[in-house]
């Protein structure tokens, strides 16, 4: 499992026409074992991590951005590692600073 994520100006109609970054595996199997239960704390990585393949297109408005952003800085805090968590960050302040909402398939791993 892995996810699409693309900007949005028109949600979730435009997705995947401005593509974000794909998330691979690891990142899934990261915030799987660690966001998906209610009590985490992370309520939008926990949506992510809940996705499926074939699940209906995950949308985070701009005005959840921010969240987003302060979820992303807890993994790290939480001592989580992964390249993609600071990858992630730069699309969610370039989705900020374009006033775009982001778009999040589940998508199915290139290598399965």
């Amino acid at each position: 499992m892995a996810f699409l994520v693309c900007y949005s100006q028109k949600p979730p109609d435009d997705h995947p026409n401005r593509r974000a970054i794909y998330l691979d595996q690891s990142f899934y199997e990261m915030i799987f074992s660690h966001c998906r239960s209610a009590e985490s704390g992370y309520s939008i990585m926990r949506d992510i991590a809940l996705l499926r393949y074939k699940s209906p297109t995950l949308v985070v408005p701009n005005t959840s951005l921010q969240s987003l952003n302060k979820e992303l800085e807890c993994l790290a805090e939480d001592g989580l590692k992964h390249l993609q968590i600071s990858g992630f960050q730069v699309v969610v302040h370039a989705a900020l600073n374009s006033e775009s909402s982001l778009t999040i398939t589940g998508d199915m791993y290139p290598e399965l």
